[in-house]
């Protein structure tokens, strides 16, 4: 999964589960309700991210697991490593902490198009050396052949030939 097309449901996601002051976790399809986004689309970015998504074990009436965000959760209060109850309150990410988890999505996704864009120029690169090498190679076998034929005793390099050719024949 990439940041680079799914930076709409990252942003969104992080902001609502950051920043609620009273859900810190939910499951893809009250989300996706609330913020009209593509349900199935929210529930693969949650699974597709799992170190900015907490995938919950409590399950919703939905039948569908809760997601809160890594950040959120990681602030509970207490040495209790189990979920939290349904009704338990994690304070909200503080404004720095939603900052970074934003910057840290969208240079993310930068980077992946950075490196898309790269290797597309490689490519082309490759692409027209290799279309160089065989016109370099072509003009080499030509050259050779006219050499053969005069050496052969032929009169006119057939390069020459096919330019006599080519000019009479526009």
């Amino acid at each position: 999964m990439k940041y680079k097309d799914n930076v709409d449901y990252l942003v969104s996601s992080i902001m609502y589960l950051g920043s609620h002051s009273w859900y810190w976790a939910r499951s893809p399809s009250n989300l996706a309700a609330e913020l009209s986004m593509d349900q199935n689309k929210l529930e693969g970015v949650f699974n597709g991210f799992p170190g900015i998504f907490r995938k919950s074990r409590r399950m919703a009436p939905s039948g569908q697991h809760y997601y809160a965000l890594q950040a959120r959760y990681a602030q509970r209060k207490g040495g209790d490593t189990e979920d939290p109850e349904e009704v338990s309150y994690i304070e909200p990410l503080t404004v720095d902490k939603l900052k970074m988890l934003t910057d840290f999505v969208l240079q993310s996704a930068e980077s992946e198009r950075t490196s898309l864009r790269s290797n597309v120029a490689n490519a082309t690169s490759t692409i027209a050396a290799v279309i160089a090498a065989i016109a370099a190679i072509t003009v080499a076998v030509i050259k050779l052949d006219d050499r053969t034929s005069v050496a052969a005793g032929g009169s006119i390099p057939k390069s020459e030939q096919m330019a006599k050719t080519v000019a009479q024949h526009p």
